[in-house]
């Protein structure tokens, strides 16, 4: 609690520092010597603004007292101060406030006393005396416009017409005052003059530089009736408006040499000291030690409208709205897929089956049997048993035979035929009976994973929505200069960050200047990261692309695939997909359908189809597995892939190995190679495989080797596949393949005994 009441002392002090040195500056601006109209006007608004009139009253009667230490100007000045305050105070207890009729009412009366006694104590010639009284009422009304615009919207706000004006003549005025100190020689003026135009010309826009330019000659032109200082400024605005940059040193270098220039020519050589450039040096000096990141955020404070940040909000508020509706959408996916599977019935279970086929049984053979009698009733245990047994051995078998009915019943049945006949027709009932509602809760359960996959994607999406954007105008004003100095001719830029902590910037460049490497260049020196471009379309208008850049990833691949046909087979079975999919990753595929040929490679075709496709669309590995897998094997008899999958993220170099039946992959090293083996059962076999995943973190130079079995089972075995592949000095990836194909045939005699693809895949950092 001491720590914050010290700041907010300290920030008191600070805060009345400044208004002293305002009006001790005001108290010394005059226009020609003769009328001083600004300080009243100055202290007059700043009640208006709230601002402690007590703390003003001192600061304005100690400025008053340094600048003209005179009894009558002290007196007159005091009494002001008093008796404005003692209004004040009244409007505070009534609880009315000041108003701009009574603010004026005020002043008017407050200034009368003012003008008697310049008039007839200080020998003020009257009309000066009266102009002064007017010009200090017109100055109190400009000064209350432009606070008024600073207090509610801040610098970074849209300013009228009229406010640009009384800004000017508050710039102006205060530049009268600042024209009438100087230390040893030495103009201050010049050096505040100087420094803030360095400034505004790093953040601001060229207007602001030449009013400002305008405002300081102009003060300079009304306090020594000199047009020395008006032509200087004017040419310091205008050269650094030609060499606007943010390089520093350029704009200290054009300011310098315009100084020199105009010194020599427009002014008196003979005149000329080392001091007349030291406001100039010293001005450059700070400019140079301030932090570009400071500018950077002061230029974005000046530079931000309204406008842009309505923009902001409305982009940011869509996107609110965009998050709801997609978590609301996830919520309906989510609850399909409860419903899908709750759903699921599993059909009558095998023991009750084999009770209502025993009922069965005994209603169609033994009910008008003419031993029913005998059977059911005096051996009715034994016979019940036996045709237990019989249905037992036909649900286990899948068919009963003669030879499979027990001895002693098969001699006393008089229906023996009729009991196999029925128990077979059974039988096969129930294997259709299950065999559809297996298919159909598998349809049920490849319903509800499709539903969860949705679900999961819009709520994905709804989270990389969430994220606010943010536009970074500073970026985006270096981008537009940097370009434009590199003649490269950029009409707009954006810029902003990604919910993955990526930065993305769009610009809208010439179509002739779109191919061009240095915009890469420039703009990755400007983000402070490595960019890329990631797209690129016309624009609206015509003549002009538009070009998208997003971080670049930490690494790049190349690839290459490499395929035989097993001899005398017209048709592959083997099939590939190398995909560019979300986040900065790669998706490598390979598919072995089961033999060769037309069978095969449709098999194959439709499972590496599907993951493709599942995969672009952004579902998730395990759901994407799943479905396939139930795709290919809900009714179909002996059809399955081997499927090999490698997912590499270019961004942290994991490499993910996700197999279902397919053989070793390798991660060849620099000196070394890595084995990846999994075993799982193949696409298609049963509903419910589950595939087998490893992750492996690569280095720049690794190469990943996946291929099918028409190559592993040509070597002799996994070592001297290993070692084989190991020894390979090949540095690119196609000839790395061809190696390991060429082997493979040499290994066959020259016979491919299957088909034979191998993907290689180079990782390099970037």
């Amino acid at each position: 609690m001491n720590f914050l009441s010290r700041k907010n002392k300290l920030n008191i002090v600070f805060k009345f520092t400044i208004f002293f040195v305002l009006f001790y500056v005001s108290f010394l601006a005059n226009i020609g010597g003769i009328v001083f109209p600004f300080s009243i006007g100055i202290f007059f608004a700043l009640v208006w603004c709230n601002q402690n009139i007590v703390g003003l009253g001192l600061s304005f009667l100690l400025a008053s007292y340094l600048c003209n230490f005179s009894p009558y100007l002290l007196l007159g000045n005091t009494i002001m101060c008093t008796l404005f305050a003692f209004i004040y105070f009244i409007h505070y207890k009534i609880k009315k406030p000041l108003r701009y009729i009574h603010l004026f009412v005020y002043a008017f009366i407050y200034n009368l006393p003012m003008v008697f006694i310049q008039t007839y104590y200080l020998n003020y010639n009257l009309y000066a005396s009266i102009a002064e009284f007017v010009l200090e009422l017109l100055f109190m009304l400009a000064c209350i416009k432009i606070f008024e615009a600073f207090c509610v919207r801040g610098i970074c706000g849209r300013f009228t017409v009229l406010e640009i004006i009384c800004a000017f003549l508050f710039a102006t005025a205060i530049a009268t005052g600042l024209s009438q100190i100087v230390f040893f020689e030495i103009s201050l003026i010049k050096f505040v003059g100087v420094l803030v135009l360095l400034l505004l010309s790093y953040t601001t826009n060229f207007t602001t530089i030449l009013l400002v330019s305008l405002s300081f000659g102009m003060g300079s032109l009304l306090a020594t009736n000199s047009p020395e200082f008006l032509s200087l400024f004017v040419i310091y605005g205008l050269s650094l408006c030609v060499f606007k940059t943010k390089y520093k040193y350029i704009s200290i270098i054009s300011i310098i040499a315009v100084d020199c220039a105009v010194s020599l020519y427009l002014m008196y050589p003979e005149n000329l000291s080392v001091f007349s450039v030291i406001p100039v040096i010293v001005a450059s000096l700070i400019y140079i030690l301030i932090p570009c990141k400071v500018l950077d955020k002061i230029g974005t404070d000046f530079t931000s409208t309204l406008s842009c940040m309505t923009q902001q909000s409305v982009i940011n508020r869509n996107r609110e709205m965009l998050k709801f509706r997609l978590n609301e959408l996830s919520d309906v996916f989510s609850e399909m897929n409860r419903v899908y599977r709750g759903m699921i019935s599993s059909g009558i279970n095998q023991n009750n089956a084999k009770k209502m086929a025993l009922n069965e049984l005994r209603l169609k053979n033994c009910k008008n049997c003419v031993a029913f009698n005998k059977c059911h009733n005096f051996q009715a245990l034994d016979t019940n048993n036996s045709l237990k047994n019989i249905i037992e051995i036909g649900f286990n078998k899948g068919r009963i035979t003669l030879l499979d009915i027990p001895s002693n019943f098969a001699g006393k049945c008089e229906r023996l035929n009729g009991i196999l006949s029925t128990t077979n027709d059974l039988v096969d009932q129930y294997k259709n009976y299950a065999g559809l509602v297996n298919n159909i809760d598998a349809s049920r359960v490849l319903l509800a994973e499709q539903f969860l996959g949705v679900s999961e994607i819009m709520h994905d999406l709804s989270q990389e929505v969430a994220y606010g954007v943010k536009f970074e105008q500073g970026k985006e004003k270096k981008i537009l200069d940097e370009l434009t100095y590199n003649n490269i001719i950029c009409s707009d830029a954006l810029v902003f960050d990604d919910a993955d902590n990526t930065k993305s910037v769009t610009i809208c460049v010439r179509s002739s200047d779109s191919k061009r490497g240095g915009i890469v260049k420039v703009i990755s020196k400007i983000c402070n990261q490595k960019m890329e471009v990631i797209s690129e379309s016309a624009s609206s208008r015509a003549g002009w692309d538009l070009l998208t850049l997003k971080t670049a990833p930490k690494y790049d691949v190349v690839f290459a695939v490499s395929t035989k046909t097993k001899t005398g087979s017209y048709k592959s079975g083997d099939c590939y997909s190398i995909i560019k999919i979300k986040g900065g990753k790669y998706l490598f595929a390979l598919c072995d359908g089961m033999g060769s040929g037309l069978l095969a490679e449709k098999t194959s075709s439709t499972a590496i189809g599907l993951i493709e496709n599942f995969f672009k669309a952004g579902f998730d590995r395990e759901i994407i597995l799943s479905s396939v897998n139930k795709l290919l094997s809900i009714g179909k008899d002996d059809v399955f892939s081997a499927l090999d999958l490698c997912v590499v993220d270019t961004n942290s170099g994991l490499a993910d190995f996700i197999k279902m039946g397919a053989p070793e992959s390798f991660i060849k090293h620099k000196e070394t190679i890595e084995v990846v083996n999994l075993s799982s059962l193949p696409l298609g076999i049963v509903q419910n495989a589950e595939s087998k995943i490893s992750q492996n973190y690569l280095s720049s130079g690794d190469k990943i080797i996946i291929m099918t079995d028409g190559i592993t089972d040509s070597f002799p075995s996994l070592e001297y596949l290993s070692d084989f592949i190991n020894n390979i000095t090949a540095t690119t990836p196609k000839a790395v393949a061809d190696e390991i194909i060429n082997k493979a045939l040499e290994l066959s005699n020259n016979v491919a005994k299957d088909d034979m693809s191998v993907i290689v895949v180079k990782v390099f950092e970037k």
